[in-house]
């Protein structure tokens, strides 16, 4: 499973409210994580089906609101470091760390994805113009360039004078 994947999913929880047809209401609301009124809607068959209508067109919100809540829980434990980030948003973030450049290695590293969906995703951002590729040097280790971090870096570090 990624990262980045939300805990629950909303053909499973509209799977699980189609139980109702079956004399098993509220099912998609213990998965949602709301036991109590899973159990109001088990024993009074979703209020009379009219909780279950209900249900049926907020679906969608209320798998929003249990990943949100589900988020919000993890950040209280410490198991979650801030908002989801994207492939691409790690890849900045670790080239800005190493000075405007990144191998496929290191990009494989921070995103978690496997070499080939890592360079697939560079050379997605050559094609865009966003990322210079060369090698290295001394090694002749591909190297992809991230120009304009490259040039905050030595912004950064050298700020312009104002005449």
């Amino acid at each position: 499973m990624e990262e980045d994947a939300p805990r629950y999913k909303e053909g499973i929880s509209y799977l699980m409210w189609g139980g109702w047809l079956f004399g098993f209401a509220g099912l998609h609301r213990f998965y949602l994580g709301k036991p109590w009124t899973g159990i109001l809607w088990l024993c009074t068959w979703g209020l009379g089906g009219v909780g279950q209508i209900y249900d049926l067109i907020t679906m969608h919100r209320q798998v929003d609101e249990a990943n949100l809540l589900e988020e919000a829980r993890a950040m209280r434990r410490g198991d979650f470091s801030g908002p989801r980030r994207s492939a691409q948003q790690r890849l900045l973030d670790a080239a800005l760390a190493e000075g405007g450049t990144l191998t496929v290695t290191q990009a494989a590293r921070v995103t978690g994805l496997d070499f080939t969906a890592a360079e697939t995703l560079l050379r997605d951002m050559v094609a865009k113009g966003y990322v210079d590729v060369g090698n290295e040097p001394e090694s002749g280790v591909v190297v992809y360039y991230f120009p304009e971090l490259r040039a905050q870096r030595r912004l950064k570090d050298d700020p312009p004078q104002i005449l």
